[in-house]
């Protein structure tokens, strides 16, 4: 991952917008993130995890959802923008919270939907698609990427000195071995707990089931056929009672059946009266209702009288009414041929000679159809006047016109080219001169800088051969007093004529003298100091040769100052040819825009001559036409023969003759509604003659109509009176009160029929019954004794069932239960297999072993990966390995690969093998997700470092960023540090009230 732009707004002390531009920061490769204590260094670390993660495991907790105490007390809201890369696809996201209050006036900070876009394309708009993209792109957890990306203070020297057991546990932390080791070690413990949990409740189910054994399931089976066999006799002996009884049952029935049907046959024969008396009645009715027809004909014929009557009188009315009203339409019809004769006296002095109007009228219209057209006419010839001047114009300015285009053409093709290969050559040969300034001025700096620091390193060697060389002459100063002050301890012994111990002389001539005493732990102290020198000098050596032979790569560099005024030369050739090719190109365009009008200019000319000359044809053939017309009209007016052919002669006779035409179509069209009165009048006439006659009609019809009702009447009255008597009535009421509703009569048939039914049915029923009684009779006595031996047999039977059944559900209940037993048994059998199986995995996992085992492998990968950085930086000196206690040891390959272990490294050498070894545990922790390693911080308490240590770890750095291509970022409040970053961002502490935490790119 490679950061390129981060924006944070109301994050901890960030109470405004601040923006963090990495790609410049790190621009350098080497950066540092500097500020006081508290300034808020560490939350531009918590904004870009917080961006990507929605998370601040530092400030938020190991869950990292509480961001409400992450809020700038001063805002409202809290944003990160951040924009980074991995590999060649570009992240935008964006994280809001909102600081919100509800209508009771609480407090609420809610998350707006946060939104990714990748390669300027939004991708995930809700928190849970982002959390999807970032978990498929980076393949990590929030925890793994700040171990891979934020480097902990001291953690790194420690794991390169942690023992063997601390170290296991420290890799466990790192690389969650936990859930193989003590973790795995609990699910194996629970799961055996489990296991015997299960084992154990299965078991007191078993037996919670009671005894279901086989000797009582026997037991049940021996009770249950002795009482089936006792149950199937008692069931016999009941069946050849029940026989018996049955057949007294039988008999008992008949009997009682016996005494219904004779109840019910002497309660039928108590209503046989009354079904005489509903037959005596049902005949009655048949003979009334033969005359029924006759009676309604005799009534609906003095119906008709009566009515015809009552219309006899009605028109008699009518007939004297329209008799009065034909009296007044006829001396109305007298009155109306009277004022016609008038008014036709009145039109015949009226008439109008309609030939002359018709020719007024003509001479009116064709005298002014005349005088328009002759205006027309003298319109037409004042426009031909006109269109002809403008032709003579148009044509002298299209002549002038292509004379001058003819003139700017030719100045056109005339123009100077400009030869743009030359311009292109000379803008090529400026770039490139000022790419090859551009960068031998940067080597150039960095010559300098290299020749400063190989100063400082002569200097330095220098120094170090100095204070080596009074190293060696304290080492033999003191090895020399030494040798004295052993010379006298060895003379105070000598005795005359005895050998020397040293020597092996007799004599001693000139024995040595008492000096100094000397403090060989002084000795020891200036020999270990000699060796750190030395040490000092080949990695003086080392350096010095390194930045040798980068000084003579940059030492064949072409001179700047030429190549200065060479680049001057060509700018000045190229502005001059470029101000030529503006000159050219202005007047090309100017010359191009005078031909292109002149162009347009002749073609509109010619269009408007061609228009202007059809207009002209147009408006001669148009004056031509109107001549022909005018001539026209003139001979029509002469045609009409008018005593005059002015406009005020004819207008004032045009007027008297239609006042007059006007005045008889007045008096005409009162005639005619005259007319129109005596039509409706004489067609009253005529419709009240037609219904006069109708009713003389209907009148005497009416009364013959009448004359035969009455006689038929009389008629049909004599009949029935003759036939009602012969039958027994003797009124026309006394038969109309027999004559009943079909409803009466259907309940009078209906009851008839049942009797006669339910009669028949009853005796049929009887004689049935003592055909089957057979003369036998009822035995009460035993009737009363079988059914009391059945219901106490009844009784044992059902206690008998009872038992059986229960007996049955007994077998049954303890059958499944040894089922279920037996199934329960199984599975603890299988449960105990599986619980063999955990016990050995249990022994396994004993003392961590598995664990152990995988930690191993982590290390010994770790160690071979920082060992292949540790040789490229130490230039094959060192190399890093891990013994079977666990621990890192140190392989000096220039000198004859001795191992060592690492506490007797330098300070310097510490801090190299921590960081390499950092390294390569971020890049163990990174193989977990997809994301490549481009990055990282370096928090690593550079204030216990003193100032040479700090130019090594600058050096050592440096030499990472060259040979790794990587981009390393330092967080630090040190002063020191500052002149040795040559990138860096500086956080200004946040002011209480006034301002929050400020950043500045320096």
């Amino acid at each position: 991952m490679r950061p390129i732009k981060l924006e944070i707004t109301g994050l901890q002390s960030f109470s405004k917008k601040q923006v963090v531009d990495f790609d410049s920061l790190t621009s350098l490769g080497l950066f540092g993130i500097f500020g006081e204590t508290g300034s808020g260094k560490s939350t531009i670390l918590d904004a870009m995890i917080f961006a990507i993660f929605d998370e601040i495991p530092r400030t938020m907790g190991s869950k990292g959802k509480n961001i409400r105490p992450c809020l700038n007390q001063d805002s409202d809201i809290l944003e990160v923008y951040f924009k980074f890369a991995l590999g060649n696809d570009i992240f935008e996201i964006t994280r809001t919270y909102k600081k919100k209050f509800s209508r009771k006036g609480e407090e609420k900070f809610e998350q707006s939907n946060p939104i990714l876009i990748i390669n300027k394309d939004v991708v995930a708009d809700t928190v849970k698609n982002v959390e999807s993209k970032i978990d498929e792109y980076f393949g990590m957890s929030v925890h793994d990427f700040t171990r891979s990306v934020v480097l902990p203070q001291g953690k790194f020297s420690e794991f390169l000195k942690l023992k063997g057991v601390d170290k296991m546990t420290m890799l466990e932390n790192i690389f969650d071995l936990e859930k193989y080791g003590t973790k795995m070690s609990e699910k194996i413990k629970v799961r055996n707990n489990k296991l015997k949990d299960e084992i154990t409740s299965l078991e007191n189910q078993i037996k919670g089931k009671g005894d279901c054994s086989l000797e009582k399931i026997n037991d049940i089976k021996e009770n249950l056929i002795l009482k089936e066999n006792e149950y199937n006799t008692l069931i016999k002996n009941k069946a050849e009672l029940e026989k018996e009884f049955n057949q007294l049952k039988e008999l008992k029935g008949y009997f009682e059946k016996l005494d219904t049907y004779n109840d019910e046959l002497q309660k039928l024969q108590l209503s046989e009266d009354k079904v005489n008396e509903s037959k005596s009645l049902l005949e009655k009715h048949i003979a009334a209702d033969s005359f029924k027809d006759l009676i309604d004909e005799i009534k609906n014929l003095k119906d008709s009288f009566i009515k015809n009557k009552g219309e006899l009188t009605t028109s008699k009315t009518t007939l004297d009414t329209l008799n009065n009203a034909l009296e007044v339409l006829k001396t109305k019809e007298n009155e109306l041929q009277m004022e016609i004769e008038k008014i036709m006296d009145e039109l015949d002095n009226l008439k109008v000679d309609y030939n002359e109007l018709d020719n007024l009228r003509k001479g009116d219209e064709y005298i002014r159809a005349l005088h328009f057209k002759e205006k027309l006419l003298q319109e037409s010839i004042d426009s031909s006047h006109g269109l002809e001047l403008d032709l003579d114009s148009l044509s002298k300015k299209l002549k002038e016109n292509k004379e001058n285009l003819k003139t700017e053409s030719l100045n056109y093709e005339n123009l100077e080219k400009m030869d743009t290969q030359q311009i292109l050559q000379f803008e090529n040969e400026v770039k490139e001169l000022s790419n090859e300034i551009s960068l031998i001025e940067s080597k150039l700096k960095d010559k300098e800088s290299l020749e400063k620091e190989i100063q400082n390193i002569d200097e330095k060697k220098v120094s170090t051969l100095c204070n080596i060389d009074n190293c060696k002459s304290k080492i033999e100063e003191i090895s020399k007093k030494s040798l004295e002050t052993k010379a006298f301890e060895i003379s105070k012994s000598l005795v005359s004529g005895e050998c020397c111990p040293v020597c092996g002389s007799k004599e001693h001539p000139n024995p040595a003298k008492d000096t100094e005493s000397v403090d060989l732990n002084e000795l020891e102290i200036y020999s270990k100091e000699k060796d750190q020198l030395e040490k000092a000098l080949i990695e003086i050596d080392t350096k010095l040769n390194y930045c040798s032979d980068k000084l003579n790569e940059l030492n064949n560099l072409k001179d700047v100052e030429t190549l200065r005024k060479e680049l001057s030369e060509k700018e000045i050739s190229l502005n001059a040819l470029k101000e030529k090719e503006k000159e050219l190109l202005l007047k090309e365009s100017d010359l191009k825009n005078k031909v292109s009008l002149l162009k347009n200019d002749i073609s509109s000319i010619s269009l408007a001559i061609d228009e202007k000359k059809l207009s002209l044809d147009k408006i001669k053939s148009k004056i031509a036409s109107s001549e022909e017309d005018i001539l026209k009209e003139k001979e029509k007016i002469a045609s009409l023969n008018l005593e005059r052919d002015s406009i005020e002669f004819i207008e004032e006779r045009k007027t008297l003759l239609e006042n007059m035409e006007r005045e008889y179509r007045e008096v005409l069209s009162r005639k005619e509604s005259l007319n129109d009165s005596l039509r409706v009048v004489k067609d009253n006439i005529f419709k009240d003659l037609n219904e006069i006659q109708k009713i003389n009609l209907a009148v005497v019809s009416l009364e013959e109509k009448n004359n035969h009702i009455k006689d038929s009447c009389n008629e049909k009255s004599e009949r029935l009176k003759t036939e009602a008597t012969t039958k027994g009535f003797n009124s026309t009421e006394e038969i109309l009160s027999h004559i009943f509703s079909e409803e009466k009569v259907l309940e009078l048939n209906t009851f008839i029929e049942n009797f006669e039914k339910d009669y028949t049915k009853y005796s049929n029923l009887k004689d049935e019954i003592l055909k089957n009684i057979d003369n036998r009779t009822f035995d009460l006595k035993r009737w009363d004794e079988l059914s009391s031996n059945l219901e106490e047999i009844s009784k044992e039977e059902q206690n008998l069932f009872k038992e059986v059944t229960e007996y049955k559900g007994e077998l049954k209940r303890v059958e499944q239960l040894f089922k279920e037993s037996k199934e329960l048994l199984e599975k603890i059998e299988q449960l105990r297999l599986k619980q063999d199986d955990i016990l050995i995995l249990q022994k396994k996992f004993e003392g961590r072993k598995f664990v152990k085992f995988l930690a191993r492998k982590r290390l010994d990968y770790i160690a071979y990966e920082a060992s292949k950085r540790l040789q490229k930086i130490t230039r094959g000196r060192y190399l890093l390995t891990v013994d079977n206690n666990c621990d890192f040891n140190i392989v000096d390959a220039f000198n004859s690969n001795f191992t060592r272990e690492c506490s007797t490294l330098s300070g310097g050498e510490t801090f190299i093998v921590s960081l390499v070894l950092a390294l390569a545990l971020s890049s163990q922790l990174q193989l977990k997700g997809k994301v490549q390693l481009e990055f990282f911080f370096l928090d690593e308490g550079f204030g216990t470092l003193d100032t040479s240590l700090l130019d090594r770890v600058i050096e050592i750095l440096e030499e990472i960023r060259w040979k790794e291509k990587m981009k390393i970022g330092i967080i630090s409040h040190v002063e020191d540090l500052k002149i040795r970053i040559p990138r860096r961002l500086e956080v200004s502490a946040a002011i209480p009230g006034e301002t929050g935490s400020l950043i500045k790119l320096i």
